[in-house]
Parts: structure tokens; C-alpha cells; sequence
């Protein structure tokens, strides 16, 4: 398949899963009373599966290469990696900013109460079958294709990129969207390093989509104000190294591993490959 090809692929799926799942981010968010609110959210989050299956499927290509499956036996220490580590890291953050920030922390400080863990655990798992939404269409689908054009590196950056734009519709409800559209966009190109090489290494989509649903807990056990964190850019800084430490572990997996690639493909359909 000619490059042209491929990025004919890649924006036949990225225009509508933007635009789609924008409009019905803003709309579950613009009335978080409706009860229609959570349903809305939740069709976004499934909106890049939904058009990478129907794709797919309308192409012919069809299901096997989007990593639905388990593979348990072959990637049993990516499951464990994506529970233990996650878990580990995502919470690195407020350790981290009550030793640099203890006067700002230690009035808002408060440890989490058996029912907040009990409720974490109950929408973990929501999260998780969301999650796996957001992976097939963003991590099954699309990064092959930017991988074949861009490489695997330029790829990350790219899809991180491309997973922060997809959020628009949620930032306009944001105190501070500016911020916080940055934010997100450092540590999606951060974690795409360390999803995409569990995705490598398993075969499988289900030990990313359970890191992912992991680190979006991290808001239920947060420890600081979220006006103060947003005055600075200081704590922004600090609550990127964990992400940076994702990065780091997902970079040299790839690199040791040989799962580095550089594009595969470079002819335009109207090139004499000759």
C-alpha cells in the first residue's frame, strides 16, 4: 500500500472521530445535570472504535490486526506491568508535589476514605471498558498507519497530539483550558511511548486500555487545589514526571527490544516506483 493511500486512510478515520466525538464531548459536559449527559460522554468515548470497526469492515481489511485479542499467555507481564506500574506512577505525582510544594499542601491534604477507594474501583472498572473504546480506534487502528508513514517515534508524538485535540470539546469547560490543553497534550505524547510498547510487546490492546483506565483515576486521590495548581507552571512541571518516567521505560523497551521502526512507506501513488 502506496503512502497516499495510507494517509487517505488515516484522515477518512481522524476527520469524523474529531469532529464526531467533540460535539458530543461538548454536549454531555455543557449540561452535566441532563440526564442524557453521561450517555453523550460515553459515545465519545467510543466513537474512534465504533468508525475503526465500521472501517475496517467496509474495507474488508477486517478485525485481526486491531489487537482485540487477550493474548494472555504472550503478554502476561504487559498485564502486570499495565496494573503494578500504572499504579505506581500515576500516584508519583502527589508525593512529589507535597515534598516541593508542602505550605500549598498541607492545607488541602486529605487522605482518601474507604468508600472514595470502593467508588474507584467501581468506575476503574467503567473506565476500563471505555478505555478499551479509545485504544482500538487510536492505538488499533490509527498508529499503524501513522507508524508506516511517519515511524514509530514521530508516530507517538503524532497520536498524542491527535488524543489532545480529540479532548477540545471537554477543555471549554475547563478553568483553565489553555493549561490544561497542554498539559494533556505533554503527557499524551509521553504515555503513547509507554502504551504503544506494551501494545508491541502483548499483541494486545487490553494492557493499554487498563493503564489507561488506571491513570484516570488519579483525579479521585487528588491532594491539591486545582486553582493552585493551575496558577504555575511549576506544579504542571511536577506532575509531568511520572509521564516522563512512562516515556523513559516505554522508550528503551522499544529500543532494546528492536521495536523501533522508521517508515515503511515512502512512494506517492503517482510516483514511477522505478
Amino acid at each position: 500500500m502506496e503512502k497516499r493511500s495510507i494517509w487517505k486512510q488515516i484522515i477518512v478515520f481522524l476527520i469524523p472521530c474529531l469532529v464526531i466525538s467533540n460535539i458530543l464531548w461538548y454536549l454531555g459536559y455543557s449540561n452535566q445535570t441532563s440526564d442524557n449527559s453521561m450517555m453523550f460522554v460515553m459515545l465519545a468515548g467510543f466513537a474512534p472504535a465504533v468508525l475503526a470497526l465500521v472501517i475496517t469492515k467496509v474495507t474488508k481489511e477486517g478485525w485481526n490486526n486491531l489487537g482485540i485479542a487477550f493474548n494472555i499467555k504472550k503478554g502476561w507481564k504487559m498485564y502486570l506491568l499495565s496494573i503494578l506500574g500504572t499504579t505506581a506512577l500515576a500516584y508519583l505525582a502527589d508525593p512529589l508535589m507535597m515534598l516541593i510544594f508542602p505550605e500549598e499542601i498541607s492545607s488541602t491534604f486529605t487522605l482518601p476514605q474507604i468508600k472514595d477507594i470502593v467508588f474507584a474501583m467501581l468506575i476503574g472498572t467503567a473506565c476500563l471498558i471505555e478505555c478499551l473504546g479509545e485504544e482500538l480506534g487510536w492505538i488499533g487502528y490509527l498508529f499503524p498507519r501513522l507508524e508506516k508513514v511517519m515511524g514509530t517515534i514521530p508516530a507517538c508524538a503524532a497520536l498524542g497530539t491527535i488524543r489532545a485535540i480529540w479532548h477540545i470539546g471537554i477543555l471549554f469547560f475547563m478553568e483553565y483550558p489553555v493549561v490544561s490543553f497542554i498539559e494533556l497534550m505533554l503527557s499524551n505524547i509521553f504515555l503513547q511511548l509507554f502504551m504503544i510498547y506494551m501494545f508491541k510487546k502483548s499483541g494486545s490492546l487490553f494492557p493499554c486500555s487498563i493503564s489507561h483506565g488506571i491513570s484516570n483515576l488519579l483525579p479521585i486521590f487528588l491532594v491539591y487545589e486545582k486553582s493552585w495548581y493551575y496558577t504555575s507552571v511549576a506544579p504542571m512541571v511536577v506532575s509531568l514526571l511520572p509521564a516522563l518516567i512512562f516515556a523513559a521505560f516505554g522508550f528503551f523497551g522499544l529500543k532494546r527490544n528492536g521495536l523501533i521502526e522508521k517508515p515503511s512507506v515512502i512512494q506517492s501513488d503517482n510516483c514511477d516506483p522505478t
